[in-house]
């Protein structure tokens, strides 16, 4: 079985997904590091190189195409695959959805000064339009959801460990 994290970026996914994957013994796989690679750039190069629409489209390619016939993975896509329906039943066909829910102060804060990053429709909208918009669909989607504030990464991945069905949680 499969976990993937999904949640707006600076929510944690790489972050968490790594230790994650590595305490249960799983691969680890980040779709924009994939993008990354497959595109010879960064990943708001691609971005701006694609346009939104595009960028989504292959970001959900590229996560269909880098799971599928997969098993033992820890999957942190972009927090937009949420847009994309046919990315996401491919997710619930073949993991458990963990949505990692961040205050939006706690996204915002993170997400200021850094490098800049691939947020589909952040021009179009502000970042809290986008929050509220991804939110409830994230919820939506998810299996399990972890509220990670203020929790350490440590009480987080217990949290998460704890809530996956029982034959995930026995690796760990």
């Amino acid at each position: 079985m499969n976990i993937t994290l999904i949640g707006m970026a600076g929510a944690g996914k790489s972050y968490i997904g790594r230790p994650l994957a590595e305490r249960l013994e799983l691969e680890f796989i980040d779709i924009d590091k994939l993008l990354e690679s497959a595109y010879g750039k960064p990943i708001q190069s691609i971005l701006d190189e694609l346009g939104a629409t595009k960028y989504v489209e292959t970001e959900s390619e590229m996560l269909i195409q880098g799971t599928s016939g997969r098993d033992n993975l820890v999957i942190s896509p972009g927090g937009s695959i949420i847009y994309r329906d046919r990315a996401m039943d491919h997710t619930k066909d073949i993991s458990t959805l963990v949505y990692l829910k961040v205050p939006f102060e706690t996204i915002e804060a993170r997400l200021k000064g850094a490098s800049p990053r691939a947020i589909i429709g952040l021009g179009q909208k502000s970042l809290q339009e986008l929050y509220d918009e991804r939110t409830p669909l994230y919820e939506l989607h998810a299996d399990i959801i972890v509220d990670t504030a203020p929790r350490t990464l440590g009480e987080v991945l217990e949290e998460i460990i704890r809530l996956l069905p029982d034959t995930m949680s026995r690796n760990g």
